[in-house]
């Protein structure tokens, strides 16, 4: 069984290169587009569609003809699901991979605060299509992202990497990519705020893609601030903050840890009310986990 991050590994394998190599060139270019005559199908004008940039084909023809890399060598090789990543493992495995050198979406320690040295080269609108990849499998709409996160590079002695995050509120950054199992610090590890003027109401967040996801959630911006604890031990850090709100939606992990944090803030007299039901009731861990398996 393939973990997400796998997956989100295998999608980044070239449609057009994929297909080149079953000797399907394309017919024209639109734009960014590469447009075919169907490999699905016989079809006199063409009218199958491949997006390098997102690496997704669409074939008109037929609605339902549309998706990732392992979408299409499912349907053209006959393949199940799991047959299909193989396939694509092996024949990727000839080479290896590019993720637009010298930068990498290797894993990195989840923290530098008392580590390596490192220095952010870069901190840019997003753009990369492996961040673009991974924010979408994360059923997070670009608009939204490009909103709240950014592209951040940086190198240490051991190369030049890239992730998606944001500044925190005490100067250090948060990033993930598709490759790291959990959020890496970048600097001092700290609470991250989105203040809406004149709100008189905080929500919290555990993480990056949990707050993003109220968003897709609430198909609308934040209308209260938002604090993000980038880890439920950076909860004290918000403290002072959450004191001056008159009322606090927890929107954090269904889990002991989560739990904890929000029984901590009831405990400091906060006047909390936990929002968590809107995931936990159907079993999911947390609002991101919620989205990606329900969001269409």
């Amino acid at each position: 069984m393939k973990t997400q991050e796998q997956i989100i590994v295998l999608k980044q394998y070239s449609i057009v290169e994929y297909l080149s190599g079953k000797g399907i060139n394309p017919h024209s270019k639109r734009g960014i587009e590469y447009l075919y005559h169907s490999p699905l199908r016989t079809d006199s004008t063409p009218s199958f569609f491949v997006n390098p940039t997102l690496n997704v084909f669409n074939d008109f023809g037929n609605d339902s003809d549309k998706g990732s890399i392992i979408d299409l060598v499912m349907k053209l090789e006959r393949f199940s699901f799991p047959d299909a990543c193989k396939f694509i493992e092996r024949v990727d495995g000839k080479k290896e991979r590019d993720f637009s050198p010298p930068l990498s979406l290797s894993c990195r320690p989840n923290s530098n605060e008392d580590g390596d040295s490192y220095e952010v080269t870069a901190v840019q609108n997003l753009q990369h299509p492996a961040l673009i990849r991974y924010i979408e499998s994360r059923k997070i709409s670009l608009n939204t992202a490009f909103s709240f996160i950014q592209e951040i590079h940086y190198k240490t002695d051991k190369g030049q990497f890239f992730g998606v995050g944001y500044k925190n509120d005490i100067g250090g950054y948060v990033l993930r990519n598709g490759l790291m199992k959990k959020y890496m610090n970048l600097g001092k590890s700290g609470i991250k705020t989105f203040v809406v003027p004149d709100s008189k109401s905080i929500s919290v967040f555990e993480g990056m893609f949990d707050f993003l996801s109220a968003i897709e959630y609430c198909k609308r911006p934040p209308r209260c601030t938002a604090i993000i604890l980038n880890s439920v031990s950076n909860l004290s850090k918000a403290i002072p903050l959450l004191t001056g709100a008159t009322t606090i939606y927890s929107y954090l992990d269904n889990d002991d840890a989560g739990r904890k944090a929000t029984q901590k803030m009831t405990d400091a007299g906060l006047n909390v009310l936990d929002k968590s039901n809107i995931y936990s009731v159907y079993g999911f861990k947390d609002f991101n986990d919620f989205i990606i398996n329900t969001k269409n």
